[in-house]
């Protein structure tokens, strides 16, 4: 290559360099802009500018696949968050195909799920089921528990909408089922509310509404406001069909509260529309009209067709029954085309029913009788497709069922050939296995006596090894015995001539004319004589509990009292080692216990003393407070503390922390045991916390009811004015006296006093009354008070109980305590206790309380007949659900023919399929058919009306 071609390949080499180099630098330009521009969307507050901003990305050619994801994501969340539903769909799809290649990652999961979710919003249901059912499969593959209840839960609820409630109901159970195994009350909560509403559908009211209470107490518990207001829109749904309007309307005002509070224009849609049905059904037109002008405005801000339908509809018939027929006309027409976008057939026939009488009150009777084609061939159509449904259920299962009965014999067929290949191997083995089995019985037989001969040498080496384990251990109980009898003999023995030598050094101490010397050492003897009684003190009691002869003695008496007596006596010893002394008593003023108060003050005092005796300088700190059973002392100290060997011996009895201790600060080593037995008899308990050099801290917890006694003085003086107290308690004694005499007694504070004989009637009391305090007596017939106890808390009730009993042992009351119960209150009954009780669970305040049919000109005989649909609706939901078929059937006969009578042939059509099902026993059409009954007749009751 000459000079020329050189330079000319070096200059198209350094060419391609610098093209490569500014393509680069471009490239990296273009991804810095992009992440700058998405960051910019993100960063959008409003949703219009945010869309803008990110169709205009997803248009950049450069834009990868994780940058493109990240859009999608950040679009479609904030179209569903700002309830724009279509528009999240679309994003929400593209979202979908650009994560197909992982299927079991969260975003494509949360794309098929949130897809599900819009489309239930915007009332397109069987959408919703699809996309639902598509990401159920999706959770369980990706092993989701809680994920996979909650789409159960969701197909329930859109299956509920689709009107097919056996589906709802399977799904809400099945859901129900994961959450008591993997979820929380909330959870629980949640799907008691979705059940329920199936449950009003079905016209099971009492279930409905058993279920509805206990949910909203769930969610008062758990502070969930929505879900309380979620439970109060139900109420009001099931308080309107059982005919209480004023419950209902209640219901549903405390529910628009919340949604208003928090703009929820959606739900406030909702509430507004079932207002003004309950408006309509009590004649008040002028109230209803506003109801639904409010359903129609919020409908319209929230942007949901469904809504939309549900109030254009309800609105025209409040204006057809005020005779405002344009408007109604208007409002019913727009109706019908939702309805029909929406593919809402049932939504369709009552609309067009609507139309049809809103036209022929116009007088255009042409056109009525045109509406009412169209619903008659609707409802034909309905019909129709519920037909066809059923067929192709049934040839769907056939065909399955088919397909299962050909592979079972193809696998059968190859089971045979299996069988017959193994019958030729094994009768090659047969022989063999013969032999082997031989040697192997002869060598069983053997070796089952050799066994039998040493299991019977070893259980005769057992038997004298127990007998002489039995022997040791009686001889170390009677030596134990002895010991104990021997430390208490002692102790007796020693305190009479102790006490000699004590009174006769106080004496001496009291004479005015001793020597200095002389003074000194009586001070020396009396000193050690006391250190000397304090010991043999201790080992006396130690060989009572030892010998189990050591009683407590419960007195009542006041904590400030025993924290007082214990400040006089260490506060001047303390100080005379110039030490700290810091005392903080967290309990309420004029709060008593009931405990042995002189064991208390023992333990108390043996705490104290170890911290001034180890402490040289710094503080000592004496503390009490109320926790929850009981009370908590605590004595924290500056002094020596320990290492974890010691801590680990510090309640052996005759031990210190170490003998160097003992040597430099003297001591038995008895106090803390003697203390840690005193409070395990109390069922309390001492525990320890320290480190070397640095101190420790002692504290003692102990069991007990702690109270007020303040309202003694007004007891004992009756002439002196005391206020009256308000709420319910139910007592519950097996005892008729005793039950007069807890009433006459609660009913002097002005409290209202409900009774029960035992555990059973207790039950049923404080679930129908709910009583703001309940008294249980423990030792009852049918059902004691532990059981019925365990039954209330499990059905939901919270309040307080409280133990009646004359058992008061410490370990008795603090089994109560730990089987549920708020309290004790021991027989016989101490007054000021249960009042002290009574004040502290009753109010003092007075609650007060302070306590609403459009008829259509049609002929005499139609309208006699119309009025008797409300009866025939409740005679059929009576007879549903005892399940008396016989008495549908009557029903649905007379219905039949009187409907064919009266030109109601809707209302004729369905009872005469229903009582076809009946006489047929096709039971799988009962509900549909039942549910499409009440309905009608619901809704001719509501147009007769």
């Amino acid at each position: 290559m000459n000079l020329l071609g050189q330079i000319t390949s070096w200059s198209a080499i350094a060419y391609f360099v610098c093209f490569s180099a500014t393509f680069n630098a471009q490239a990296t330009l273009n991804n810095a802009s992009l992440s700058e521009r998405i960051i910019e969307m993100k960063r959008s507050a409003d949703w219009q500018h945010m869309q803008i901003l990110g169709m205009e990305l997803l248009r950049e050619p450069t834009l990868n696949g994780a940058a493109k994801i990240d859009v999608l994501v950040s679009l479609s969340k904030a179209a569903y968050d700002s309830n724009q539903f279509k528009d999240a769909l679309n994003y929400l799809s593209q979202l979908e195909l650009a994560t197909r290649t992982k299927v079991l990652s969260d975003n494509h999961f949360k794309a098929v799920k949130l897809q599900g979710i819009s489309n239930f919003y915007l009332g397109h249901y069987q959408q919703a089921i699809d996309f639902y059912t598509r990401a159920l499969a999706l959770a369980e593959q990706r092993d989701m528990p809680i994920q996979t209840a909650n789409l159960h839960s969701n197909l329930g609820l859109a299956y509920f909408k689709n009107f097919s409630l056996d589906l709802a109901l399977q799904h809400y159970l099945k859901a129900d089922e994961l959450y008591q195994e993997f979820g929380s009350a909330q959870d629980h909560a949640d799907i008691l509310l979705n059940i329920s509403g199936v449950y009003i559908r079905q016209a099971a009211y009492e279930k409905a509404e058993s279920m509805l209470l206990t949910a909203l107490q769930a969610f008062n518990q758990l502070n969930d406001e929505y879900g309380a207001a979620l439970a109060h829109a139900d109420l009001g749904v099931l308080y309107t069909e059982t005919k209480r309007p004023e419950m209902a309307q209640a219901s549903y005002l405390a529910a628009i509260d919340y949604y208003e509070a928090k703009n929820d224009v959606r739900h406030l849609s909702y509430e507004y529309v079932n207002l003004a049905l309950l408006s309509y059904s009590l004649g008040q037109l002028e109230e209803g009209e506003k109801n639904a002008n409010f359903a129609l405005y919020y409908a319209e801000k929230a942007k949901n067709p469904a809504n939309l339908m549900e109030a254009q509809f309800v609105l025209a018939k409040i204006l057809f029954a005020q005779g405002k027929l344009e408007d109604a006309f208007t409002n019913a027409e727009q109706s019908l085309i939702a309805s029909r976008t929406m593919h809402e057939q049932e939504k369709e026939r009552t609309a067009l029913r609507l139309l049809a009488l809103i036209e022929a009150a116009r007088g255009n009777i042409d056109k009525a009788r045109n509406y009412d084609s169209q619903n008659i061939e609707a409802q034909k159509r309905l019909m129709n497709e519920d037909v066809l449904k059923r067929l192709n259920d049934y040839r769907a299962k056939y065909e399955a069922s088919e397909l299962s009965r050909e592979v079972e014999v193809l696998k059968q067929e190859q089971r045979l050939q299996r069988l017959k290949e193994e019958q030729r191997s094994q009768l090659l083995l047969l022989g063999g296995i013969i032999a082997v089995l031989t040697l192997l019985t002869a060598f069983a037989l053997y070796r089952r006596k050799v066994e039998q001969k040493a299991k019977l040498e070893l259980s005769q080496k057992v038997a004298l090894r127990t007998s002489e384990l039995q022997q040791k251990a009686d001889e170390l109980r009677a030596a134990n015995q002895v010991k104990s009898q021997f430390l208490a003999n002692m102790s007796h023995e020693i305190r009479t001539p102790l006490t000699t030598v004590l009174g006769h050094a106080e004496d001496l101490l009291a004479e005015q004319d001793l020597g200095t010397q002389v003074q000194a050492s009586v001070q020396t003897i009396y000193n050690q004589g006391l250190h000397l009684r304090d010991l043999v003190n201790d080992i006396l009691d130690l060989s009572r509990i030892e010998a189990e002869r050591l009683a407590l003695e419960a007195t009542e008496f006041s904590v400030s009292s025993l924290v007082a007596d214990l400040c006089d006596m260490f506060q001047q010893n303390i100080h005379s080692k110039q030490l700290e002394f810091i005392v903080c008593d967290q309990v309420r003023s004029k709060a008593y216990v009931r405990l042995d108060y002189i064991r208390v003050k023992q333990i108390l005092i043996n705490l104290l003393s170890n911290a001034l005796k180890f402490t040289e300088q710094g503080r000592i700190e004496f503390s009490v407070s109320e926790v929850p059973h009981g009370l908590q002392f605590k004595v924290v100290d500056t002094g020596i503390g320990m290492n974890e060997q010691q801590i680990a011996r510090i309640f052996e009895s005759f031990q210190q922390a170490d003998n160097s201790i003992t040597r430099r600060f003297g001591g038995s080593g008895l106090g803390l045991s003697l203390s840690s037995q005193l409070a395990n008899m109390m069922n309390g308990e001492i525990t320890v916390q320290s480190a070397l050099e640095l101190g420790s801290t002692f504290s003692f917890f102990i069991p007990c009811t702690v109270y007020l006694n303040s309202t003694v003085t007004d007891i004992q003086q009756p002439q002196q004015a005391q206020p009256l107290l308000s709420g319910n308690v139910l007592v519950v004694e097996d005892h008729a006296e005793n039950r007069q005499l807890f009433s006459r007694m609660i009913e002097r504070t002005g409290a209202t006093v409900t009774v029960a004989e035992n555990g059973a009637r207790a039950v049923e009391q404080c679930l129908s009354d709910f009583p703001d305090l309940v008294l249980m007596d423990i030792q009852m017939p049918r059902m004691d008070g532990v059981e019925a106890l365990n039954i209330i808390r499990s059905a939901g009730y919270s309040g307080p109980i409280y133990a009646l009993t004359a058992n008061v042992l410490t370990e008795e009351v603090k089994s109560y305590i730990d089987s549920g119960f708020n309290g004790h209150i021991g027989k016989p009954i101490n007054k000021n206790e249960l009042l002290s009780i009574l004040n502290i669970h009753l109010s003092s305040e007075y609650a007060s309380s302070t306590q609403q049919s459009i008829n259509i000109d049609l002929t005499d005989l139609r309208d006699s007949f119309a009025s008797t649909f409300e009866q025939e609706r409740y005679l059929l939901i009576d007879a549903w659900q005892n399940k008396d078929f016989v008495a549908l059937q009557a029903s649905c006969h007379k219905l039949a023919g009187a409907a064919s009578m009266f030109e109601f042939p809707e209302l004729a059509s369905i009872a005469i399929e229903f009582e076809k099902a009946l006489k047929h026993q096709s039971e799988s059409q009962y509900q549909s058919l039942f549910l499409a009954l009440c309905d009608q007749l619901k809704s001719q009751e509501s147009l007769a009306s």
